[in-house]
């Protein structure tokens, strides 16, 4: 008989996982080629094009985003598979949600992964075994589903037109459906994404919110881990009548 379950949603870069994966950039002048990190690349990606020190400079995606996709670089290395290695050697590789991560693994909760990279699901699975391979977690998760949401048979799936936002917030949807379909649409299940990144924390109680209005005897969590610190936030139903909310004012303050 099924029972009630705690439902974890996790982003991977610079969330469960600090990668080295790199971001490669195409002079369209001269042909060059730089790399940098995505932090990198977050503070100038803006800039590309513009007049500056950043006009000659792009992105194509195919070729800037490389490393996040299925492939091997020159040595023949899966691109996750080898930036994981890296990281589990180096140091320094536990993402703000690293300890929720192992939580949930430990408690065996039910995980879903959703993410922005291209990978396929069988890619970041055998990124995730090096981990338990690694003994920095006991075993495997408890996948609900994985969304590589940028993988072409992933935007086939979610929706082709969608952007990379609309593609995580469709992720987080059909994790939901999967979870209730799997363990049961009568029980009062709970489900939590955490983030650090305060755009992205947006876009997960966005979806949520969807969720609680079809669901509303489900409960949902988002967990913002920003600053070192974990809050949880939990998504209630907005009021649809205001002297409903002011007579909810009124009882929760007196």
């Amino acid at each position: 008989m099924s029972e009630r379950q705690s439902f974890y949603f996790f982003d991977i870069d610079e969330n469960v996982l600090h990668l080295p994966t790199k971001v490669h950039l195409l002079n369209t002048m001269t042909g060059e080629e730089k790399t940098m990190t995505q932090a990198e690349f977050d503070g100038i990606r803006g800039y590309l094009g513009m007049a500056g020190e950043w006009e000659d400079w792009a992105a194509p995606p195919e070729r800037a985003f490389r490393e996040f996709a299925d492939g091997q670089d020159r040595h023949g290395e899966e691109y996750l598979l080898r930036d994981i290695r890296r990281g589990l050697e180096q140091g320094g590789w536990k993402g703000p949600s690293w300890d929720i991560f192992k939580y949930a693994v430990l408690r065996h909760r039910p995980v879903a992964i959703i993410t922005a990279r291209q990978h396929s699901a069988e890619i970041i699975r055998e990124g995730i075994r090096l981990l338990k391979d690694a003994g920095e977690i006991p075993e495997e998760p408890d996948y609900v589903a994985i969304y590589g949401v940028s993988n072409p048979s992933v935007k086939a799936e979610l929706g082709a037109h969608l952007t990379t936002a609309g593609l995580k917030r469709a992720a987080i949807r059909a994790c939901v459906e999967t979870g209730l379909e799997k363990f049961g649409r009568d029980l009062p299940h709970s489900f939590g994404m955490s983030d650090d990144d305060p755009k992205n924390v947006d876009l997960i109680t966005s979806a949520m919110l969807e969720c609680k209005l079809d669901y509303p005897d489900k409960r949902f969590f988002v967990i913002s881990t920003n600053r070192r610190r974990h809050v949880k936030l939990e998504v209630l139903s907005p009021h649809k009548e205001e002297s409903k909310l002011r007579a909810a004012e009124e009882d929760y303050y007196g």
